[in-house]
């Protein structure tokens, strides 16, 4: 919880940065998975899986999931700060596409989902 709110921090002072200042920075609900040294966010709402773009904060995330300790393909529901970007230069192997670039971490936890979610309301 302590490193969440140290996360929660860090990323304050990066959003104030210039970098994200031309996106409109807002909050999405999703899962979130590191597999193969790709980081993916599927959307609950729209229910579009988005690769993480390795930009913002994408190191922190990273950690912060590995620290979870789940399983290899094993999803974290997150909620989260950041906004959709067109990729110019995809990752090698993927094509060109909208990505997501991750601002603030909000929440993450490995007991909770999109599904559990949406039937919960919340």
């Amino acid at each position: 919880m302590k490193k969440i709110f140290l996360y929660s921090l860090f990323t304050l002072i990066l959003s104030s940065c210039s970098e994200h200042s031309d996106y409109d920075v807002t909050k999405f609900t999703g899962e979130f998975r590191f597999y193969r040294g790709i980081g993916e966010f599927f959307e609950c709402k729209s229910r579009i899986k988005y690769y993480i773009a390795d930009a913002g904060i994408y190191s922190d995330l990273k950690e912060a999931y590995e620290e979870l300790g789940l399983e290899e393909k094993d999803d974290a529901y997150i909620k989260i700060k950041g906004y959709l970007r067109d990729e110019k230069n995809p990752m090698e192997g993927i094509d060109p596409s909208t990505v997501f670039v991750p601002v603030e971490i909000i929440k993450l936890d490995k007991s909770r989902g999109c599904e559990r979610i949406i039937q919960q309301g919340h």
